[in-house]
Formats: C-alpha cells, sequence, structure tokens
C-alpha cells in the first residue's frame, strides 16, 4: 500500500508538472545481477566450530552457516535509481534520487512480508508470487539548486563528493549501492582555480524538537584546481556535534545483547587530497583523518576519544588508448581493543578495491533478513594494509580489466590483552594470538558496451584465503584457512 501511494504522488506530481509546462529530464540506472560465492566463510570447517553468539566468543572470526550447513552463497540482486530534474527557470532547478529498498535495491525474491499459510495449497501459490507489500519508494535526494551572482546554492538532501571518494561518496559509479547525503545546504563558490564549498547539514532530529535531541553537521572543503598545470590540492573539514540526549547512535561491543547509547558526541573529519598529473601518468592521494570524542562506546556516561585515519594512493599510467596500468595503496586504521580510546577507521561502501575482499558484509549471508543482521552490501574497508596492481584493456566496446590485490590487517588480537574483531565489531580477550595476513586476490571483469545505455557485465574474484580469517579465539577448537571464489554475471540499463 505504501509504495502504490509513493506511485500514486509521483503520477500527480509530474501531471502537475506537465500541466505547467515545466520541462522534466528523467535520468537514472536500473541493474540486475547474478553472483556465486564459494566457501563465503572462508574456512576448511565443514561445520559450526565456535558458538558465535555467545558473548566469550566474540573474537572468532568464523560466520554462521547458512540453513542445511550451507557454506555457498546464490543471490541476485538488482539495483534502481530514477533522477528527474525539473527546470523552475534559469535561477532554480530542482533535482532529486528516487530509490527502492536498502542500498538502492533488494534481492529478487526477498519480500520478508509475505503471508504464508501451512496447507500446500498457499504454499504452491506462493512459490510463483511475492508480496511486496515490505519495499517502498523514497528520496535519497531531493532538493533545490539556486543560482546566483555569488555562487550555487543546493538546499535540502544532496550529496557531495571530496577526491578519490573514500569517505565522501556521492555513489555516481554504476554499481554504487549507497549515496553520501546532506539534509542542510551547501554554498559552492568558485575564484579563479579555488572552489569553496561551506555547508551546514542535520544528521537527525528524532525524539523531541530540541538541540538536546538532535545531530548536527557543519563544515567546508577548499580545492585549488588548476587544470594548466594537472593540479590538485584541497582540504574538506567536516564536524558533527550530537546533543546529550540523541538515542540514535548506539555501541554493542561487549556483544551482550544490550547496546549503549553514544549520546553527546563530537568528532571531526579533516581529509587531505592532492592530485599531479605528468604527462600520462596521474598520482593521487588522500589522506582523511578522524577525531573528537565519540560518547559512551564502552561504558554509560563516558565519553571515548576518537582518533583514526587512512592514506590512500592511486597512481595511474596511460600507456595507449586501450592500454592502462595502475598500483593502489592503501592503510586503514583498525582498533586495537583497548578502552581508552577508538581508534578504527571505515571507509565509505562505495570505495571497494576487489570483486571480493571486503566487498560484501559476509555476516548478512546464513539469515539476511532477520532482525538486526547486517545488510550484504554494508560492507566497509577496515583495518588493513593493502596493495594492489591493476589494469584496464579497452578494444572496440569491450573494457576488460585485471588485478592483483594483496592484504594484511593493520592490527590483530595478541594472546593475554585486549582485542577488537573488525568483522561483528567486537570487543574481546583474546587467548589465542592471530595472524596478520588477509589474502591475495586475483581479480578479473569485463563490460560489453551492447549500445550506450546497456552494458552486459561479468566478474571473477578468487581469493588465497590468509589465516585472519581462520581465527577462532579458541586453542582447544582451532581451524584453518579455506580459498574462496565469487562470479557475477550483470546487466545494466543507464538512461
Amino acid at each position: 500500500m505504501q509504495q502504490r501511494m509513493s506511485l500514486i504522488v509521483i503520477l500527480l506530481f509530474t501531471s502537475a508538472l506537465t500541466a505547467v509546462a515545466m520541462p522534466i529530464d528523467w535520468h537514472g540506472k536500473f541493474g540486475v545481477d547474478t553472483t556465486l560465492i564459494d566457501n563465503f566463510r572462508r574456512m576448511d570447517a565443514t561445520g559450526q566450530v565456535t558458538n558465535i553468539e555467545d558473548v566469550g566468543a566474540n573474537g572468532t572470526q568464523e560466520l554462521q552457516l547458512g540453513a542445511g550447513n550451507h557454506a555457498n552463497a546464490s543471490f541476485q540482486t538488482y539495483i534502481f535509481q530514477l533522477n528527474p530534474v525539473i527546470l523552475i527557470n534559469d535561477a532554480a532547478t530542482i533535482k532529486a534520487e528516487l530509490t527502492n529498498g536498502t542500498a538502492r535495491g533488494g534481492r529478487l525474491g526477498d519480500s520478508v512480508y509475505q503471508t504464508r499459510e501451512t496447507n500446500v495449497a498457499h504454499s504452491l501459490y506462493y512459490l510463483n508470487t511475492t508480496n511486496p507489500a515490505g519495499s517502498s519508494l523514497y528520496w535519497n535526494q531531493l532538493y533545490v539548486e539556486l543560482f546566483s551572482d555569488n555562487g550555487t546554492y543546493l538546499i535540502g538532501r544532496h550529496s557531495d563528493h571530496w577526491g578519490l571518494g573514500a569517505v565522501v561518496n556521492n555513489g555516481y559509479g554504476r554499481w554504487d549501492r549507497h549515496v553520501f547525503t546532506r539534509d542542510g545546504i551547501s554554498l559552492k563558490l568558485k575564484i579563479n582555480n579555488f572552489f569553496i564549498t561551506p555547508f551546514w547539514g542535520k544528521v537527525s532530529s528524532n525524539g523531541s524538537l530540541t538541540a538536546a535531541t538532535d545531530a548536527k553537521e557543519y563544515g567546508f572543503s577548499l580545492l585549488y584546481d588548476n587544470p594548466d598545470r594537472d593540479f590538485a590540492f584541497g582540504l574538506y573539514y567536516a564536524k558533527k556535534v550530537s546533543g546529550p540526549q540523541n538515542g540514535d547512535y548506539s555501541s554493542d561491543v561487549d556483544g551482550d545483547g544490550a547496546p549503549i547509547q553514544l549520546l553527546q558526541n563530537d568528532t571531526k573529519l579533516t581529509d587531505i587530497y592532492f592530485r599531479k598529473s605528468f604527462q600520462d601518468i596521474t598520482f593521487s592521494i588522500e589522506v582523511p583523518l578522524f577525531s573528537g570524542d565519540l560518547g559512551a562506546v564502552y561504558t554509560a556516561g563516558s565519553s571515548a576519544k576518537y582518533k583514526a585515519k587512512a592514506v590512500i594512493t592511486d597512481t595511474r599510467y596511460v600507456y595507449s588508448d586501450r592500454w592502462k596500468f595502475g598500483v593502489g595503496l592503501g592503510s586503514v586504521q583498525g582498533d586495537d581493543g583497548g578502552e581508552s580510546g577508538f581508534g578504527a577507521a571505515y571507509l565509505n561502501p562505495n570505495f571497494q578495491i576487489a570483486n571480493l575482499l571486503f566487498r560484501y558484509n559476509l555476516r548478512a549471508v546464513s539469515a539476511p533478513d532477520a532482525a538486526g543482521t547486517p545488510h550484504l552490501f554494508d560492507a566497509y574497508i577496515s583495518n588493513t594494509q593493502y596493495l594492489k596492481l591493476y589494469t584496464e584493456y579497452t578494444k572496440e566496446r569491450w573494457i576488460w580489466k585485471g588485478a592483483v590485490i594483496y592484504a594484511r590487517a593493520e592490527q590483530v588480537a595478541t594472546a593475554g590483552a585486549k582485542a577488537y574483531n573488525h568483522t561483528n565489531n567486537r570487543q574481546f580477550d583474546a587467548t589465542v594470538s592471530q595472524d596478520q595476513e588477509m589474502g591475495v586476490e586475483i581479480d578479473t571483469s569485463f563490460d560489453y558496451l551492447w549500445n550506450s545505455e546497456i552494458t552486459i557485465g561479468g566478474e571473477f574474484g578468487y581469493l588465497f584465503t590468509g589465516d585472519y580469517f581462520a581465527y577462532t579465539n579458541d586453542a582447544t577448537k582451532p581451524n584453518s584457512a579455506a580459498n574462496s571464489y565469487m562470479m557475477q554475471m550483470n546487466l545494466a540499463v543507464e538512461f
């Protein structure tokens, strides 16, 4: 019903604009894919080695087996994005992004709200139908763009992008599942080669409509971009402040099922970006720095200091019109498990470096629709140091890509000390030391441009799994890592 009402509102809105002859430019994308992940648990064991629901098992990297003790995953997903642009006049334009479901889409057959009676007739009937009552259309973006003599104003729910997109990422990529949003106002100024953008936004305003329960963001970005010298350098600074009674954010690092509300916190993001081109070689680096007071992460009434950083570099060499080569290096800080502060950095889930490693939240495979479980695409690069060698070959309508990625953990458990599990975000007491090696992944993919709007693609990734993922934190229940691979076919329509 909610979805039908949303469609009716959109149709009425469109009809009203058409009646007054306001031009609407429609853009968007739709994509479907089918994916197979062999041995998503990345362990040799065919049974459950540790009880991952126990508080004492917070340290294990083991993932829950699927129903029937299955360790392979197979799923089909879709992505949907509609971007209407309404031209009001020369001084104002309304822009929006309309999507459906979490992460701009969902899984085929994922209607968790369908009701089924127990008799055979209803069971057979529902094998071929789903009830979409659980899905609704909503606005990822909806804002007005005002053009004035002193700059361009973006007012409403809009997006932003900075640097390589490691933290602030607008999700413009073909298969980007997320979008960075700001509910507020941004002013874009250009002075010669300087681009200045001050901004203010409301992060949340649940509870009472007072300052004690809301959370807001403010800051600016300053970028110097000189195309004549192929040089860019800039700084992004944002401060987020949450009121003392804000209950939107919580922490459950001990895994006891009783989350602690973070309440008042004050965090900062200082993101430095640099890019320089030397003829056919382009070097880029982004350094996000996180700091401030994170709130009651460990103990109610006591705020934890937040200090983390990441360093992301990319060097690309354009050898010819057909061949490109590149090297990516990154270091993303993890948490050491101590309670003096919190030290893990999490990159934007749109920023990915591999076809399999870091790309999926594999905790969601076994019970994707259960309450409190993570979403498959809520996957963040964190606690890692990586090296990526990649190449790209283009010929007519074909684009072929290949890459080799090596990754190791930045922080691991040490026997006899506190540690932090970055897979399930749990703190634990380590009884066994953990290996740093995450593994080596070999990737290949292709895109065939059927025409200017339709792309058919395929991906393959093989992970030589490191012993980091075999960790159980129990000397009496050791395990060993097992290799994993993924295969995917996809179809994307962009208009």
